[in-house]
């Protein structure tokens, strides 16, 4: 899956300790916490205590979904708990699911390489045994095609969040140039929007180099699933999507519509900045950048952002390469309560989650009221945002990119990242840098194998 995340930011690292709140009432607990999968008495009933582990910051929408849930349920309590989502997080949640000490019911991944790993080690249930007793259909909620299925092709997961990635564009330098928002274009046709966008010290595009190029954003647009390689499984280096890519990005570069990569890196420069401080009037982004539109203490800025979708490497493509869902929820293969965990599942992705959007998180559901949440995500901001274009953007059907199935996907990118850049920077050209990626990234495969 691409780097960009925005919309609900893949990219963003958590660096709080990790949390253990109460997701009942706010009176102090006198008894010993129960385990996953003990009952405690609620009155004259016994109540299920589930247990649910995410990575997001409980004050952030996950404190109010088990608020919510546990006000309207008496018989089954849910308690949030807080992991932090890196290296050292990842593996505090991995052994509480293996030794099953102080575990989880429910528990939330956050990419699709440890998503793989925790199915192969049965740390997940399979969910569509328990997903037929509650009436979950998961084609009419999600699309089954949108979760990555294992040999057994049983459910491990529900995606509950959805990234959706988009142009956005200054509105008033789209009306200057009087220009349309584009609601189905290509690559050329974006380039040539970003040629007359381009004035003076106004760049017509910007790109943050620590995210994607258009190498890897024209490529993804003609191969959404697993980009990277081929379907015998060689690298997909050397395909013409690829190089068209790379090829307008330094057309872009050398017409001065697009600020150079080498300059952009020795800049450290950042779509918010670039963006919003009207130093270019185009920038790919994702959800993560509407808290910096919001933002006008430290960005300045009294124009509208408009939401364009991708363009497309053929006309009528439906890819969004900056989205993809995530949010990837299980219960725990060892949880005594898998049936009380799957009726809080349904729910959450059913409307509970609702309450997530205002810290950014789209439902992944395609039921939801996208009127309703794009006015969650514009809040009071209807001065700087188009609520109109970001509706019909929500509203889209979208194909999300996935690389669940790519071998050494890090040792793949730094092939791509070293060669793009001898390319970027004059170092050796287009066909010989294609040809070297390619041959790199199949010896890597092959030892992969």
């Amino acid at each position: 899956m691409l780097s960009m995340r925005k919309w609900i930011t893949a990219g963003a690292a958590f660096v709080m300790a990790a949390s253990l709140l109460a997701g009942c009432s706010g009176k102090e607990e006198t008894k010993p916490t129960p385990v996953a999968g003990e009952t405690a008495k609620s009155g004259n009933k016994e109540s299920v205590k589930l247990k649910m582990w995410g990575g997001v910051p409980p004050e952030n929408g996950p404190q109010q979904v088990v608020d919510s849930w546990n006000k309207a349920n008496p018989d089954i309590q849910v308690q949030y708990i807080r992991y932090v989502n890196d290296d050292t997080g990842n593996l505090k949640l991995e052994t509480a699911l293996l030794s099953q000490t102080d575990s989880p019911d429910i528990f939330v991944t956050y990419a699709d390489e440890r998503m793989t790993k925790r199915i192969q080690a049965g740390m997940a249930e399979p969910l569509d045994g328990l997903m037929e007793k509650v009436g979950f259909n998961v084609e009419e909620i999600i699309g089954k095609s949108n979760i990555n299925l294992p040999e057994d092709g049983k459910i491990y997961y529900l995606p509950a969040s959805r990234s959706i990635g988009s142009i956005l564009i200054n509105k008033s330098a789209l009306d200057e140039a009087g220009e349309k928002v584009p609601e189905s274009w290509t690559w050329d046709e974006f380039a040539e929007l970003a040629k007359k966008l381009n004035k003076e010290e106004r760049k017509g595009l910007v790109l943050e180099p620590a995210q994607n190029t258009l190498g890897e954003y024209v490529a993804v647009t003609a191969k959404p699933k697993d980009w990277f390689i081929q379907d015998d499984g060689t690298s997909n280096f050397n395909n013409p999507a690829l190089k068209k890519g790379l090829e307008l990005q330094k057309s872009l570069e050398e017409s001065g519509v697009l600020i150079k990569y080498s300059e952009a890196v020795a800049g450290k420069i950042t779509l918010q900045n670039e963006f919003l401080t009207g130093k270019a009037a185009m920038a790919p982004g994702a959800s993560y950048l509407i808290r910096y539109i919001k933002d006008t203490k430290n960005f300045p800025h009294d124009w509208q952002v408009v939401f364009a979708p991708f363009p497309q490497y053929e006309k009528g493509g439906k890819v969004n390469p900056g989205g993809g869902l995530g949010d990837y929820m299980s219960i725990n293969k060892n949880s005594k309560n898998k049936e009380s965990a799957m009726k809080f599942l349904d729910w959450y992705i059913k409307k509970g989650n609702m309450s997530m959007v205002p810290g950014g998180r789209i439902p992944s559901s395609k039921t939801v009221d996208f009127i309703k949440i794009a006015d969650l995500l514009v809040g009071d901001a209807n001065n700087l945002m188009d609520k109109s274009s970001l509706q019909n953007l929500l509203a889209g059907d979208h194909i999300y990119p996935t690389s669940h199935n790519v071998p050494s996907p890090q040792e793949l990118r730094s092939v791509y990242k070293e060669e793009m850049e001898k390319y970027l920077f004059g170092m050796q050209p287009v066909d010989k840098t294609l040809e070297t990626m390619k041959t790199r990234a199949d010896g890597i495969l092959k030892s992969a194998k």
